[in-house]
């Protein structure tokens, strides 16, 4: 008799099983009538069903301390009137978007509106853009939905305000629409993880696979116009006691430019360092502990025979510990700042220039290594100060804990990306 109770309750569960992955599969193959543009340059996949089932037997949370909990905000999107798949899929009309857009179907209006209200807080909806045509936007959330009848198009994405235009095209334009097993062949590559990026053009791809507390990072990335060297020397940086630690090789003009682009703006000789780097090199490090810096302050007073005089009043101040090193010829070093933000000094090791907030830099050993790898960023955001206002990074400390991503070539023409983002559950 427990034998037979053992099988039947073993036969359940096995049956279970089975309806529940045919549940999943035929709710995928339903996502694969999706809609997108025709002309879409890139695609972002978020495999909702996935995500829900992660969660549900990893009870995985991603959002910060002072921040809501993921989970609690993919409950909200439940009843929000609109029909959502197993798999999102969000198109881009440009090669290098900044926004992207979804189509879904209206399953109750009212609801829909409501779900606006209440949940993303819009503060009023536009319903004069066009005949039967209604239009929100919320900047904060940096979404905007434009609907036509049953017919919802999303958008995420920055400067929202300027594609209103664009969004009622898309809206009332149902020719230029196909679905996603129309547009590329086995879609089925679209969902393999829990969020995906896919450039159509050149089949490069980041994908994000949740796993637990944690994001797994892995993306492939080829252009035939590439000839990577495949093997770099990089200074050895530190294992431990570190904010942040990262390091690029700039092997073509490309990758130059952009890192003038990103200096341009500070005080410095930007296009003499850039020139002189011939060594196509740049490394950091920001350490937890800091170091004094001693500076002088100048003020001017009148003596007893009325005659101007200095005074100089030296003071004391803690400085973040940063380090960086650049490969390039002897002469970039006189280019380099003795003040920017902090003092700094100075050091040569061969053919690297070393750079220091620490007085201390003759006491610093220098060591190398060969790698396969392009660039290799490390960040501990946890302990990112508040102070240090640079918007990427204080974006990503809503979201993550640490963040390590390390690009390597595995072919002259080909990059592979890997890395892992933690989240705040432990």
């Amino acid at each position: 008799m427990i034998k037979k109770i053992i099988l039947w309750t073993i036969a359940v569960l096995v049956l279970l099983a089975i309806v529940a992955w045919g549940g999943y599969i035929l709710r995928q193959q339903e996502s694969y009538k999706s809609l997108v543009h025709k002309r879409s340059k890139a695609l972002l996949t978020v495999s909702l069903d996935d995500i829900l089932l992660n969660q549900f037997f990893n009870k995985w949370q991603s959002a910060p301390k002072e921040g809501q909990d993921f989970g609690q905000k993919l409950s909200k999107l439940k009843d929000n009137g609109i029909d959502i798949k197993a798999n999102v899929f969000l198109f881009a009309l440009e090669p290098h978007p900044k926004n992207f857009y979804a189509f879904f179907q209206l399953k109750d209006k009212q609801q829909f509106l409501t779900f606006l209200k209440d949940v993303i807080q819009v503060g009023a909806v536009e319903s004069n853009l066009a005949p039967d045509v209604s239009y929100a936007y919320h900047q904060p959330s940096k979404i905007a939905f434009i609907w036509k009848g049953d017919d919802l198009l999303l958008s995420l994405g920055f400067d929202l305000d300027t594609k209103k235009e664009e969004m009622l095209q898309l809206i009332q334009s149902k020719e230029e629409r196909v679905t996603i097993e129309q547009f590329i062949n086995r879609p089925s590559t679209l969902t393999g993880k829990s969020l995906r990026y896919s450039d159509i053009s050149t089949d490069n791809f980041i994908e994000f696979e949740l796993k637990g507390d944690h994001l797994d990072v892995s993306g492939e990335f080829f252009s035939t116009d590439w000839s990577f060297p495949k093997e770099y020397l990089v200074r050895e940086l530190v294992s431990s006691k570190y904010i942040g630690k990262a390091w690029i090789n700039i092997p073509n003009s490309q990758l130059k430019n952009q890192l003038k682009q990103l200096v341009s703006e500070l005080p410095i000789a930007a296009d003499s360092i850039i020139a002189h780097l011939d060594g196509n090199y740049v490394d950091i490090e920001i350490l937890k502990n800091k170091v004094i810096q001693t500076d002088t302050i100048i003020n001017y007073a009148v003596d007893e025979n009325f005659e101007t005089i200095e005074e100089k009043t030296p003071y004391e101040t803690k400085v973040p510990e940063v380090r960086l090193a650049m490969r390039g010829d002897n002469d970039m070093r006189r280019f380099l700042p003795s003040k920017l933000f902090y003092q700094w000094f100075q050091k040569q090791d061969k053919e690297f220039s070393l750079l220091t907030t620490s007085k201390d830099i003759d006491k610093l050993n220098v060591a190398y290594n060969k790698t396969a790898e392009l660039s290799h960023v490390a960040v501990h955001l946890v302990d990112w100060p508040s102070e240090a206002k640079i918007s990427p990074i204080l974006l990503l400390k809503t979201i993550a804990s640490d963040i390590t991503l390390s690009l390597k070539v595995v072919d002259h023409n080909r990059l592979v990306l890997q890395g892992t983002i933690a989240d705040y559950s432990h």
